[in-house]
């Protein structure tokens, strides 16, 4: 028995000094699920690290070729042109005043000035060369309305847009953007 003991307190000896001192590169059952845990948290970081650093310097390119080609082509010149194009351009019509439609003995009349706000410089020309058919559409259009077709700001709205529905269909479609009231009188 006594030398059962001994080789009892031996094998606890050498275990105790065996988990205390370990070479490196061998862990137990715990240090293996954790080492592989830390080696996929690394893993993962590693890749979205690099994933997000491609993004910025994806980015960053973008940025700097796109900006760089717009800025060497306009130069003052062009840059002003471009301005111009984009400033609105103003076509006004004569005054419209005619009688509107009534089943009463009693006449009305409607005074109104448009202004035409155009695509482009170049629209002029053509809201010119059609003027008479514009106008001839408009005051057709204007003596069928009633007093109270042209009340308040709805009615407004429903003027405009007949107008501009009329406007596209006699004339290209989108040549003119708006259509602006100066003046509007119901008597």
């Amino acid at each position: 028995m006594a030398k059962k003991k001994k080789k009892e307190e031996e094998t606890e000896v050498e275990s105790e000094t065996a988990t205390e001192v370990k070479p490196e590169g061998e862990e137990g059952a715990e240090g293996e699920e954790g080492g592989h845990k830390k080696g996929k948290k690394k893993l993962v970081f590693i890749i979205a690290g690099a994933v997000a650093l491609l993004i910025i310097i994806g980015v960053v390119l973008m940025m700097v070729m796109g900006g760089g080609k717009e800025e060497e082509m306009k130069s003052p010149e062009e840059t002003e042109a471009a301005l111009a194009a984009a400033a609105p351009v103003y076509y006004e019509l004569p005054e419209f005043l005619v009688n509107l439609s009534s089943n009463s003995t009693r006449v009305s009349f409607l005074k109104m000035s448009v202004t035409l706000e155009l695509r482009d410089a170049a629209a002029v020309a053509v809201v010119e060369a059609n003027k008479p058919r514009i106008l001839d559409t408009f005051n057709t259009y204007l003596r069928e309305l009633r007093a109270s077709d042209v009340q308040g700001s709805a009615g407004i709205y429903r003027l405009r847009d007949e107008l501009m529905t009329r406007l596209n269909a006699t004339i290209e479609e989108g040549l003119v953007k708006d259509i602006l009231f100066s003046e509007i009188i119901v008597q």
